[in-house]
């Protein structure tokens, strides 16, 4: 895969912005979201120090969910800048940021666990070295026309890409109202939160699977909530991944980004109504709507950064079986907590950051 085409090309269209404080929302607008542009611009060297002494590096998400509030919250309130780190978040199509982590190194970092958790299994040199999320917050949305689950027999349905997380709750979310995943309904992989809810709008899809907040907005435009995917597809969504050589070659970057992590996910839950600001104003949702939104989140964020053994090792025979993997596979070759507990330690020791 050219990632340097796609980085190349993103620069020049100035498509993707990082999520700076006080700036723009994390949809997209115009001309981005007309031709749903999927790559991303703006990178520096990972390991370049900043004016300030910072060490530089990037972090990477498929969509703009409700799964990234306690990292850019993080973002925002300076966490990681304390631990020496100045993270920035890119919006980055999954296939790209796995690409970009393994091959190319013009990404440090990506928060689509579950989907690297797959790639893992496959073989690819990815570890998930924290957990910010237990379950997954996506709900299957349609057309007002839409009258029950089996009309979309025959009809498109907008994911971010079939294989990736969203993908699966979609296949989920059809499977449970008696069609075949697989046969039954057309998939088309479309980016973005964002660009799958312009595409619901243009009537070019009939159905789309949408995170949370996004399947609000969509509700308040008048479109219909079919399903919950979390009540029919158990497993852990969002996380810290790196490569297998980022964590030899620079475990001290690594802890400082876990340790801003924990520190973001701690605020989000005790400081409730500047994350519920946050969620309100990224969004633009009404203050009681964000609220609702963030007392969700909190259901189902994780305590410490982990997910449990007997959680993830489900998982892995699930996976497994989705992809057809049959040789043995240890759950450590792929979510490592080594350092995460390293770093739990030191924040114990050091104490708040202020």
């Amino acid at each position: 895969m050219k990632v340097g085409k796609e980085v190349a090309a993103a620069k020049r269209a100035g498509s993707l912005r990082a999520a700076r404080p006080g700036k723009e929302p994390f949809h997209m607008k115009g001309t981005w979201l007309a031709v749903g542009l999927v790559a991303f611009f703006g990178i520096t060297e990972p390991n370049e120090l900043s004016a300030q002494g910072l060490e530089k590096a990037i972090i990477a998400h498929n969509s703009d969910s409700i799964s990234i509030a306690p990292l850019i919250y993080g973002i925002e309130k300076g966490f990681y800048r304390k631990e020496g780190i100045d993270l920035e978040f890119r919006l980055l199509r999954t296939d790209l940021a796995v690409a970009a982590i393994v091959s190319s190194k013009e990404v440090d970092y990506m928060y689509s666990a579950g989907t690297a958790f797959r790639v893992a299994v496959r073989g690819l040199p990815l570890k998930i070295v924290a957990y910010g999320f237990k379950d997954i917050l996506f709900y299957l949305m349609a057309q007002p026309t839409v009258q029950s689950g089996k009309d979309l027999k025959g009809k498109k349905v907008a994911v971010s890409s079939p294989s990736d997380t969203g993908g699966l709750a979609a296949k989920a979310s059809i499977k449970a109202f008696g069609l075949d995943p697989e046969k039954d309904v057309v998939y088309i992989a479309i980016g973005a939160a964002s660009v799958r809810m312009a595409a619901m709008e243009a009537r070019s899809v009939e159905a789309a699977i949408m995170p949370l907040p996004w399947n609000i907005r969509l509700k308040q435009k008048g479109f219909k909530e079919m399903i919950f995917a979390g009540d029919i597809l158990r497993q852990p969504l969002t996380g810290i991944v790196t490569s297998g050589e980022k964590l030899d070659k620079n475990p001290q970057q690594v802890k400082k980004v876990l340790r801003g992590f924990l520190r973001s996910l701690k605020a989000f839950k005790q400081e409730r109504k500047e994350a519920t600001e946050l969620i309100g104003r990224k969004f633009f949702l009404e203050p009681q709507v964000a609220d609702e939104v963030y007392g969700t989140v909190l259901q189902t964020l994780s305590e410490d950064g982990t997910v449990s053994q007997q959680v993830l090792q489900e998982f892995l025979e699930q996976v497994k079986k989705e992809t057809g993997v049959k040789k043995q596979i240890a759950l450590g070759d792929i979510v490592d907590y080594r350092l995460l507990r390293e770093a739990v330690k030191e924040i114990e020791t050091q104490g708040p950051r202020d």
